[in-house]
């Protein structure tokens, strides 16, 4: 089932839309048309209760300001992009650099500010964006649609992009996620498993390092599945420099399904995460500061994780890191996948 409600007006004037998901067993998903972000997830625990594992905002007006992403849609380029700036067919193009010297999530203005357009299409919502040559510094007119679909916990996201010019993009999902429920607390009792047997070191600038260098032996070794805190307290110089906790990228290993997952230790609520995506960004939302949420809820630091499925950080600057170019009048499709259970 899916039902439509106005969630507020732009400050430029225009209405903007959510949609409420709900699946056969009454869980249900809300996404809202500004920044195609996801504001609520509620499902089952192991209690019978209904908790909503992402942390977002009661108003729309705090999404508008917000610098965190929650749930936001990012473009055209998730995560860092070096001096904020590539060279690519022999023009160097130049975007705004909003963390530091570097870009980061495509601009202080990429997609997470954008307001898309919808559609209801059976048991799925179709949002949709035109990125125009130069949006943010970056080459071509960029089509970008995200079919939304939710049933039995699994809640998809399936992108389609194309542009008319060959252009960098990598689109991710940045929702931050408690399974124990927003404004619960901290997430570093959660346990999390991620199918990577290589991540990227990071400098001072939180930027990707190329090569992918191994977790074995390392706090970085998710694969057998290890409490947050685990790693943490290790004190290791990588995860000092990245604000105490972790914002690093994992190099997936091939045809991993899922790629990630986690589970809170209170609701016994579990989330596995699927995509066709070759890396994925694990952040343990270090710099979340202190900030009202919902429902009267404060958020602090380490209170969610998300985990970012993406192209690698940096591609179109790093010839090591796979190719993240789409070529013009070619278009590409990814996904990334929630699945949800107890």
């Amino acid at each position: 089932m899916i039902a439509e409600s106005l969630f507020g007006v732009t400050p430029d004037g225009r209405n903007v839309y959510n949609y409420t998901l709900t699946d056969e067993s009454g869980q249900s998903v809300i996404i809202s048309e500004y920044g195609c972000a996801i504001l609520g997830i509620n499902v089952f625990g192991n209690d019978g209760g209904l908790y909503d594992v992402a942390l977002g905002y009661d108003t729309l007006a705090e999404y508008v300001t917000d610098t965190r992403n929650f749930g936001a849609t990012i473009g055209r380029y998730a995560n860092r992009i070096a001096g904020g700036k590539f060279t690519l067919n022999g023009v160097t193009y130049h975007l705004p650099q909003n963390d530091g010297r570097n870009t980061l999530h495509g601009g202080p203005d990429g997609f997470s500010k954008r307001l898309f357009s919808s559609e209801r299409k059976g048991e799925a919502v179709i949002f949709r964006l035109e990125s125009p040559d130069l949006d943010e510094g970056f080459p071509g007119n960029f089509t970008l649609t995200v079919t939304v679909s939710f049933t039995a916990g699994r809640l998809k996201m399936d992108y389609v992009y194309s542009c008319d010019k060959d252009t960098p993009a990598s689109i991710t999902n940045h929702s931050y996620f408690n399974l124990n429920g927003h404004g619960t607390g901290t997430i570093l009792n959660h346990k999390v498993s991620l199918s990577a047997s290589k991540y990227c070191r990071a400098n001072d600038e939180l930027l990707a390092l190329a090569p992918a260098v191994n977790v074995e032996g390392t706090p970085f070794d998710f694969r057998e599945g290890r409490k947050i805190l685990d790693g943490i307290i290790s004190y290791s110089p990588e995860i000092i420099r990245a604000g105490g906790g972790y914002d690093h990228c994992f190099a997936v290993d091939d045809n991993a399904r899922p790629c990630a997952a986690a589970a809170g230790d209170v609701t016994g609520i579990t989330l596995e995460v699927c995509s066709d995506m070759p890396a994925l960004q694990f952040y343990t939302g270090n710099q979340i500061g202190h900030v009202r949420g919902k429902n009267g809820a404060f958020y602090n630091s380490f209170d969610g994780f998300a985990l970012e499925c993406q192209k690698f950080p940096n591609a179109i600057n790093e010839p090591s890191f796979p190719d993240c170019v789409v070529k013009a009048g070619q278009p590409e499709s990814k996904y990334i996948e929630y699945r949800f259970s107890h």
